[in-house]
């Protein structure tokens, strides 16, 4: 394995990269979890995990992957090892990091369905407002999400995950300038025609690549 291939992937068609490795550690943790009857973090791992696969499956750019991952990595870890207590601005952190990191990935799996304009297609100042705003509301609606989910499993599972209702609005807050943020990050990335699918970097966006 050369360089160029340990560090951009391609190493085998399950395994391709680093990436899809700190997936399996996340589903690994969820095994665990479960296997000493941690259900609550079990489940989050798996939830979190699954997203990661949904990633995968619509072939992200490896830049949007590897920021997914971490994402997902850093919110059920974060979680399962009780960063959220001993750190008191890590629950600020991922609740803007992560709508900034999932917003544009919900975007570009809706564009891969043709539900909206793929970021790689030819785009015009009008297009670029569409997809800012799009993305913004996915990534609100995910942190929307985020919370019920919250709320239902501490009923369920046991977690305290969910604190206070001027938590929750923090939260919330704090969501809705992370969706902005990967909302103009995404319109830069169409802008500059970096494209929508796992490529070579360098490659141009209206080139067809298998990378």
């Amino acid at each position: 394995m050369d360089g160029r291939t340990l560090l951009l992937g391609d190493w085998t068609p399950v395994i391709r990269d680093g990436i899809d490795v700190l997936r399996l550690v996340i589903f690994a943790g969820a095994a665990v979890y479960a296997a000493n009857g941690q259900w609550g973090s079990a489940a989050l791992l798996t939830a979190l995990g699954s997203i990661t696969l949904v990633a995968r499956l619509v072939n992200l750019p490896r830049l949007y992957d590897l920021s997914l991952t971490l994402g997902m990595a850093l919110q059920g870890f974060g979680e399962t090892f009780g960063l959220y207590d001993e750190f008191v601005r890590f629950d600020d952190l991922v609740h803007f990091t992560l709508p900034m990191l999932t917003a544009p990935v919900v975007y570009i799996a809706l564009a891969r369905l043709d539900v909206v304009p793929d970021p790689r297609d030819e785009t015009h100042l009008r297009h670029y407002v569409g997809i800012g705003v799009v993305t913004a509301a996915l990534g609100i609606a995910v942190g929307a999400l985020w919370e019920l989910f919250e709320w239902r499993s501490d009923a369920w599972f046991g977690t305290q995950l969910s604190e206070d209702n001027d938590d929750t609005n923090g939260d919330l807050f704090r969501d809705t300038l992370g969706s902005l943020a990967g909302a103009a990050l995404l319109v830069v990335w169409a802008r500059y025609g970096w494209g929508s699918v796992r490529r070579i970097p360098g490659v141009n966006t209206h080139e067809e690549v298998s990378a």
